[in-house]
């Protein structure tokens, strides 16, 4: 799976593009990774709110406003720090993230 571009990238279409990588890494459409942050201990994040992050990821979309309760939530529910939802990652082939049991063939960045 090729993640979306990296370069040029604000801080909303980072955030958007590191949920989407995430999501996909733990295996959860949008609607479950909704669920998942109700459980966490966030605040709730709800299915419409992760669409819209993830579909401004894109190069051809409009970038929207990320409110950092959301992004606090967000990386509760992930497992990482803020920081990392909102650093771009260096590799655009992986997300700085290749599949487990496999080396990034751009950057060599092994699972």
């Amino acid at each position: 799976m090729r993640g979306p571009r990296t370069d040029n990238l604000t801080v909303s279409r980072t955030v958007g593009a590191n949920v989407a990588t995430l999501r996909a890494m733990h295996g959860w459409s949008q609607r479950a990774l909704a669920r998942q942050t109700e459980t966490a201990g966030g605040k709730p994040v709800g299915f419409s709110t992760i669409c819209r992050m993830e579909r401004a990821a894109q190069p051809d979309a409009e970038p929207v406003a990320v409110y950092i309760d959301d992004v606090v939530s967000l990386a509760t529910t992930f497992g990482v720090t803020v920081q990392r939802l909102i650093t771009p990652p260096t590799c655009s082939a992986c997300m700085d993230h290749p599949p487990a049991g496999f080396t990034c063939r751009t950057c060599g960045t092994p699972a």
